[in-house]
């Protein structure tokens, strides 16, 4: 992918974010017990989304991935950290992007992968973490749903797109 379809994914993926975390404004909304979700509160899934970030981005960069962290138990609980980390993954991701041109993203390397070298661009590795997440939005209106959590959010990618397009 060249850098303004993975920008607009990018900023897309944010656009959800804020339409999620003005749908579930409380933290209370965060740790409620969601059965049948698949997840065990929304703060598992969001955590998740997030932490990705700490298993993708050494790809990204050094090419080598990092590892999952698990969800701390006491973690996440309150959005005012989940968005402070949130913040600071993303940040790092969006000056990655800022400085690498099309040349550089689309240019193949070896990234170790768990102890195995595979062959990727960063432009795939960073177009599958914003898909990873991209993928967890349909988790999120699960939630929401369990929840009883009345979304009117539009997490379609039509709706993110500008009128000038």
């Amino acid at each position: 992918m060249d850098k303004a379809s993975l920008t607009d994914l990018f900023e897309f993926t944010g656009h959800v974010w804020e339409q999620i975390r003005q749908t579930a404004q409380g933290d209370a909304d965060l740790v409620r017990p969601a059965p049948g979700s698949g997840w065990p509160a929304l703060r598992d899934c969001l955590g998740h989304i997030v932490l990705a970030y700490e298993r993708w981005l050494p790809a990204i960069t050094d090419l080598k991935t990092g590892e999952l962290p698990d969800l701390p138990p006491s973690g996440f609980r309150a959005w005012k950290g989940i968005e402070a980390h949130r913040s600071r993954v993303r940040d790092e991701l969006a000056g990655r992007l800022a400085e690498w041109s099309d040349q550089e993203l689309s240019a193949m390397h070896d990234v170790d992968v768990d102890g195995e070298m595979l062959r990727y661009s960063r432009g795939e590795l960073v177009a599958h973490l914003l898909l990873h997440e991209r993928g967890h939005h349909g988790d999120v209106t699960t939630l929401f749903w369990q929840l009883g959590i009345e979304a009117e959010t539009a997490f379609e990618y039509r709706f993110h797109l500008r009128p000038d397009r």
